[in-house]
């Protein structure tokens, strides 16, 4: 019996885990496109969300003229060939552009 529930519960959490990264991918495609050039960090946080990770720039891409500091949004349903969307900041926290990034594998 604890085995069958054991199974439940995973096979249950995997099925949660698969909706949530479904949803949070559709949100991300779908507020990208409302990110504008020149918009701030917060109006950024308030579109997308936390990011995955943030830094320096140049951590996928090369690094656009001007940038300081980059968000990286990792698209979760994609298992197999990993997607990311990197959002580049000047130094005063403004956006100096975006871009679509897919693993090459």
């Amino acid at each position: 019996m604890k085995t069958r529930l054991s199974f439940i519960a995973v096979a249950l959490a995997l099925i949660l885990a698969g909706i949530w990264a479904y949803f949070h991918d559709e949100n991300l495609r779908k507020n990208s496109a409302q990110v504008n050039l020149g918009d701030s960090n917060e109006v950024v946080r308030q579109l997308l969300g936390e990011p995955s990770s943030e830094g320096p720039c140049g951590s996928l891409t090369p690094v656009p003229t001007g940038c300081t500091s980059e968000f990286v949004y990792r698209y979760w349903y994609s298992i197999f060939q990993p997607q990311y969307l990197v959002v580049w900041l000047d130094k005063s926290g403004n956006v100096l552009g975006e871009q679509h990034v897919r693993s090459p594998f």
